[in-house]
């Protein structure tokens, strides 16, 4: 059934306009008899209208035989020139429906009526009481058969109201049966058609799951289904190469980690104060130079400060430990990362910091850490003649978002290379000196943190990274408080 479709698109399309085209079907003829429906409650309402307004004709007739009150004869009038111009004005509507009573009848009665009327109006009752009551009588019995009139119109047109429900009802039942009995058709179409190489599918995943890389094979000619298949199969020759991947990169990061022990150098500065402070100490111990003596102590006391953050810094840096994020601040987390590189930074490669106190993050420290320094490594290795390195922060308080900028005044990159600098093994350095996963490990860590990164590069004029991480501001003010 339907050979010529060989996309499960097309399937579905064929589904979905099938049953729309249903739908719209039964809606229109549904929609239809509830349209005749809201016509006919709409002429009820003036069916209604004519019956009181009869009904009120009579009632002020009887009041004027009885107390003889002209307002009562006024009124009379009224009504009934109201139920002549009701009448008169749905006619048609009135004479379609399934009543024994003529209009033309109906309404040459209500013409008669208040003549009679009129005519009762201007007679002496007192001098002529004999024709007064047979006129009197004559118009009782007019009014009696106009309301009985209105009457049988009023309960057609009720009848007529309940028949109209009760069809649209059965419309109604019958369109909603047809749609469930179509939409099982069509839904075991579907299934049979869709469902089964899907299942294919999972059951080729499955295999996947438990360890079995074997090609997939689906008997299904779909294209999406061929080609979701071919690409599974293309997937699973590409696990190697992304085991690969993956150990290249554990290695990167060892070396990372090998580097980042290197900074175990930088304490000869302050160790070869704090000996300086002793040994003139040693030799100055029987001079009585109170403040002298004071300020070596406190130079000695900084230089082990300045030892003991370099240290903490570097095993937060060197231990492993699950992704875990808290508030840290944009200023303290640029400083311990400086520590951690300072001494790869040549003489001639200058470091400018500019963070506010106050700009905060929630954030692993340990890989932002770890992609910031990639980032300054990077742009040491850019200015291979010397420059400037800037680092800078500022919060968008309107996006609510902290962004952090790695700015170098090297070499600069060209368009073509600026695309795939994020791309794994992608590196413009000689070989052996890089493995071009700085910035990829660099990208992944921020993306990790829900942020983004990206670089501007003019070729001469250097090179810009932008990272953009959320601000978690009310976190934040919590903290600096």
């Amino acid at each position: 059934m339907f050979g010529f479709m060989s996309s499960i698109q097309n399937k579905v399309r064929f589904g979905y306009y099938f049953c729309l085209i249903l739908i719209v079907f039964v809606s229109i003829l549904n929609y239809v008899n509830l349209t005749r429906i809201d016509r006919k409650v709409s002429f009820s309402l003036v069916v209604s209208e004519f019956f009181d307004t009869t009904l009120e004709m009579r009632r002020f007739e009887k009041n004027y035989f009885l107390y003889r009150d002209n307002e009562d004869f006024a009124e009379n009038l009224r009504f009934t020139k109201k139920a002549g111009e009701v009448l008169a004005h749905n006619r048609d509507g009135i004479g379609r429906l399934r009543i024994r009573t003529d209009v033309d009848v109906l309404e040459r009665d209500i013409g008669e009526y208040k003549s009679l009327m009129q005519r009762y109006y201007s007679l002496d009752k007192a001098r002529r009481p004999a024709e007064a009551e047979a006129l009197e009588g004559r118009i009782r019995g007019k009014g009696k058969k106009i309301v009985e009139a209105t009457e049988a119109i009023s309960i057609a047109e009720k009848m007529y109201i309940l028949s109209l429900v009760s069809s649209s009802e059965r419309v109604l039942m019958l369109s909603i049966i047809f749609l469930l009995v179509v939409g099982l058709i069509v839904g075991q179409y579907l299934s049979r058609m869709v469902v089964s190489p899907l299942k294919q599918l999972e059951d080729g995943i499955q295999k996947i799951i438990e360890g079995r890389f074997d090609s997939l094979s689906i008997q299904s000619s779909d294209r999406e289904i061929v080609s979701l298949s071919n690409a599974m199969s293309r997937m699973l020759k590409e696990i190697e190469l992304r085991q690969m991947r993956f150990i290249m990169q554990s290695e990167k990061l060892a070396c990372l980690g090998t580097m980042v022990s290197g900074v175990a150098h930088q304490l000869n500065n302050p160790l070869s104060n704090i000996f300086s402070s002793c040994q003139i100490l040693h030799e100055e111990i029987e001079y009585p130079d109170i403040m002298y003596k004071k300020e070596l102590m406190q130079q000695i006391e900084k230089e082990v400060e300045r030892a003991k953050a370099m240290v903490h810094s570097l095993l937060e840096f060197s231990r492993k430990k699950e992704f875990k994020s808290k508030p840290i601040p944009v200023r303290g987390l640029v400083e311990d990362t400086i520590r951690l590189v300072q001494g790869d930074i040549p003489s001639k490669v200058e470091l400018q910091v500019e963070v506010p106190e106050g700009c905060w993050i929630t954030a692993d420290k340990q890989r932002i850490e770890q992609a910031v320094l990639n980032l300054v490594k990077n742009a040491i290795d850019a200015m291979p003649d010397g420059g400037t390195i800037s680092i800078t922060a500022d919060e968008d308080d309107e996006s609510k978002l902290v962004r952090i900028r790695v700015r170098d005044s090297g070499i600069g990159m060209d368009a073509d290379t600026a695309k795939r600098i994020f791309d794994p093994f992608f590196t413009t350095k000689e070989d052996g000196k890089g493995s071009g996963l700085g910035l990829y490990v660099a990208r992944e860590i921020i993306e990790e943190h829900e942020g983004s990164i990206k670089a501007v590069s003019v070729e001469g004029e250097g090179t810009t990274f932008l990272i953009t991480l959320p601000m978690k501001e009310a976190l934040c003010d919590g903290m600096g408080e």
